[in-house]
C-alpha cells in the first residue's frame, strides 16, 4: 500500500469476524446532525458526542477489550472519560477544538468487499486533529503514536493516563508541532513499516524538541501487536529506557546566566575524564609533537587508560570511557604490532580504531560524514581522536581550520553525550638555537593560530635527545584553560604504552642545543669494550670520550639511569655492558 493509501489507515490488522460487533448498521440512531421540522425543511443540530458515548454500552466495552486485547477495566475507563463512543453504529473517538470542546468524531466506517482495511472518516465540520489524552506539561515526557490502538495498549499496560498524543494516521506527523510543551522529550512509537518511517521524519522536521525512538521488536508490526503477543509493563518500561535519541534539541545561539546560576552550576556526572579538567567531554584537546615522536602511540595509551582506569602520563583517569581513533597514519600491520603486547580482552568493548580509509578523511563528502556519524552514534565513545590534523585540514589558513573544526563537531553527538574531541597534530621544526619549554611549546604547533586557540588543553611531546636510539620522550601540558597544567614528565616508549623514566637529566635536556651534552649509547658501549669497570673508572673514561660533565656521566651510569637495561653490576660493584 502506498503512503497516500495509509493516510487514515487503521494501524493494526483486524481479526476475521471480529469487526461486525462494532460496525453493525443495525445500531441506528447515532447521526443526529439534521432534523426534519415537519415542513419538508431540514435544520442542522449541533453534534452531540454525549449521545455517541451513551450508545457505547457495556456490551461494546467488553467486545472492544476482547478485540484489541485490552483489560476490561481500561475499556471502562475510556468510556467513563468519554474517549470512545458509537457514531452511526461505528466505533468513534472524539475530535476536539483548540479549547477542548468536542466538535466531531473520527469514526471507522463499515467495511466493504473491496476495502483492504475499513476506512476512517471525520464527521462533517471536523478536521484532522490529534487526540490528546491527559495533560501536556512543560518538561515532562510526551508519548506519540500514529494509532489509538497502540496508544491504548501502552496506557492499558503501563497505567499512564497523561502526556499522550495520537496523530490519527501516518500522514499527520506534523500535527504535533504546536502541542509539544517547552523542555519536554518526545517519545515516538513508530510502526515497523514504510509509512511509519515517513511519520517519524515528519515529527522530527516539525519540532525542535528532543526526540527519542522507542523500538518495537520484530516481528511485531506495532505496539498493539506486541502487547497482544504478551508484552507487559516491564517490556514497555525497558523499551522506553532504551529509546534511541534521534534528534537533539537545538542549542541556543547565545544565552546568559545570572551570577547565582553560575555559582550553583553542577556539571553533569562523569564530564571530567582525565586529570584536572585536562580531558573533558564536549571539549577539544590537542596532542602535538614532531613526526615519529610517538603521538599516535600516546593515543593508544589514552584508549588503554580509558578502558582500565590506569593513569595516562601521570594524570589520573576519573572514570572508564570508550575511545574511538580515526586515523590515516598506520596500516593493519603496524596496528597489529602496536596492540600485540596489550590485553585486548580488556580493550575489546572500549576501543575502536580504523585503518586508513581508502579515500582519506574526506569530511567534505556527505556520505563520509554520515557513515562516521553513524559509527560514533553506535559506539558512543567518551573520546574521539583524529590523527593527524593535516589529514583533515589541508590548508593552513585560519578559515580552513575553523571550517574543519566545525565539520568535526558536526559528526559528534551534542549535550551530555558529547565526547571529548582530540586532535593529533605536528609541531613545526624548531629553530637552531631554540629550546622551547612550558607554555612556550604552544607556539610550536604547526599551522594556523586556530589550532592552539580552539582547544581547552594542549599537550606537546618532545624527543628527550637527538640520539636515534633514545626511546625517551618529554611530556608537557602547555595549556589547560580549566585546571592546572601539572609538572612535565619523562617517559620511555614501549610497545603500545609508555613507562616513567626515573632520574631524568633535566639540566641536560634544558640546555641550549649548541651547548647540550650528548652521551650516546655507542659511547657507553665503547667504554666497556675491554671488560668490567668500576663506576668511577667508567665515569672517567666516558668523560674523556664525550667531553660531557662528570655529573652527566654519573647520571647515565646510575642503576636507574638512561642505559640501565644494558648495565650489569656484579657483587664487587663493577659494571659490565650487556648488548
Amino acid at each position: 500500500m502506498s503512503i497516500t493509501g495509509v493516510a487514515h489507515r487503521e494501524l493494526s490488522t483486524t481479526p476475521p469476524n471480529s469487526v461486525s460487533c462494532l460496525t453493525s448498521h443495525s445500531l441506528r440512531g447515532m447521526r443526529h446532525e439534521t432534523h426534519d421540522n415537519g415542513n419538508g425543511a431540514k435544520t442542522t443540530l449541533p453534534f452531540d458526542w454525549q449521545m455517541c458515548v451513551d450508545a457505547f454500552t457495556q456490551e461494546y466495552s467488553t467486545k472492544l477489550a476482547k478485540w484489541r486485547g485490552y483489560s476490561s477495566e481500561f475499556c471502562e475507563w475510556l468510556h467513563a472519560e468519554k474517549l470512545v463512543g458509537l457514531y452511526d453504529g461505528n466505533i468513534a473517538f472524539p475530535v476536539h477544538d483548540s479549547v477542548g470542546n468536542v466538535v466531531g468524531a473520527h469514526y471507522r466506517a463499515k467495511s466493504t468487499d473491496t476495502d483492504e482495511r475499513p476506512p476512517w472518516y471525520y464527521t462533517k465540520g471536523a478536521s484532522a486533529a490529534p487526540l490528546v489524552i491527559g495533560e501536556l506539561n512543560a518538561g515532562e515526557p510526551v508519548h506519540v503514536w500514529e494509532s489509538q490502538w497502540d496508544a491504548f495498549a501502552f496506557m492499558d499496560k503501563s497505567g499512564e493516563r497523561s502526556g499522550i498524543i495520537i496523530t490519527r494516521g501516518a500522514s499527520n506527523g506534523r500535527s504535533v508541532a504546536e502541542l509539544i510543551p517547552k523542555g519536554s522529550t518526545l517519545y515516538v512509537w513508530k510502526q515497523n513499516d514504510e509509512a511509519g518511517e515517513k511519520w517519524e521524519k515528519d515529527i522530527c522536521a516539525s519540532t525542535k524538541s528532543v526526540v527519542k525512538r522507542v523500538k518495537i521488536p520484530s516481528p511485531h508490526k506495532d505496539l498493539n501487536d506486541y502487547t497482544s503477543a504478551g508484552a507487559d509493563d516491564n517490556d514497555l518500561f525497558a523499551a522506553v529506557m532504551n529509546a534511541e535519541v534521534i534528534q537533539e534539541a537545538p542549542r541556543p545561539l547565545i544565552e546568559f546566566k545570572r551570577p547565582s546560576e553560575l555559582k550553583n552550576f553542577v556539571p553533569p556526572p562523569g564530564i571530567v575524564l582525565v586529570g584536572d579538567c585536562h580531558i573533558v567531554r564536549g571539549s577539544v584537546f590537542v596532542i602535538g609533537g614532531a613526526p615519529g615522536v610517538g603521538k599516535s602511540r600516546s593515543s593508544v595509551a589514552l584508549a588503554e587508560a580509558g578502558a582500565t582506569s590506569r593513569d595516562w602520563f601521570g594524570l589520573n583517569v576519573q572514570r572508564k570511557f570508550k575511545t574511538m581513533i580515526i586515523q590515516t597514519e598506520n596500516g593493519l600491520f603496524r596496528l597489529s604490532k602496536e596492540f600485540s603486547d596489550l590485553d585486548c580482552k580488556v580493550l575489546e568493548d572500549y576501543v575502536r580504531i580504523c585503518p586508513p580509509p581508502p579515500y582519506g578523511l574526506c569530511l567534505e563528502r556527505d556520505e563520509f560524514r554520515e557513515q562516521l556519524r553513524a559509527a560514533i552514534g553506535e559506539f558512543q565513545p567518551g573520546v574521539v581522536l583524529f590523527d593527524p590534523w593535516n589529514a583533515v585540514a589541508r590548508d593552513e589558513k585560519a578559515r580552513e581550520y575553523l571550517d574543519t573544526f566545525n565539520q568535526l563537531r558536526s559528526v559528534l553527538p551534542l549535550g551530555d553525550d558529547a565526547p571529548a574531541l582530540g586532535i593529533v597534530a605536528h609541531t613545526r621544526k624548531p629553530k637552531t638555537d631554540e629550546r622551547a619549554s612550558g607554555r612556550a611549546l604552544l607556539n610550536l604547533l604547526a599551522g594556523s593560530y586556530v589550532l592552539g586557540s580552539v582547544p581547552r588543553t594542549v599537550f606537546v611531546m618532545q624527543a628527550a635527545s637527538d640520539d636515534t636510539t633514545d626511546n625517551r620522550i618529554v611530556w608537557t601540558c602547555c595549556k589547560n584553560n580549566d585546571g592546572e597544567l601539572g609538572e612535565r614528565s619523562a617517559w620511555e616508549r614501549c610497545n603500545g604504552l609508555f613507562k616513567p623514566v626515573e632520574g631524568f637529566d633535566w639540566d641536560t635536556f634544558d640546555a641550549p642545543a649548541d651547548g647540550r651534552e650528548t652521551i650516546r649509547e655507542m659511547d657507553v658501549a665503547a667504554v666497556f669494550k675491554n671488560g668490567a669497570l668500576t663506576r668511577a673508572d667508567a665515569v672517567k673514561q666516558l668523560e674523556d670520550r664525550t667531553d660531557a660533565s662528570r655529573a652527566s656521566c654519573y647520571r647515565v651510569l646510575k642503576p636507574d639511569g638512561r642505559f640501565s637495561k644494558h648495565l650489569h653490576e656484579d657483587d664487587d660493584g663493577k659494571l659490565t655492558w650487556l648488548s
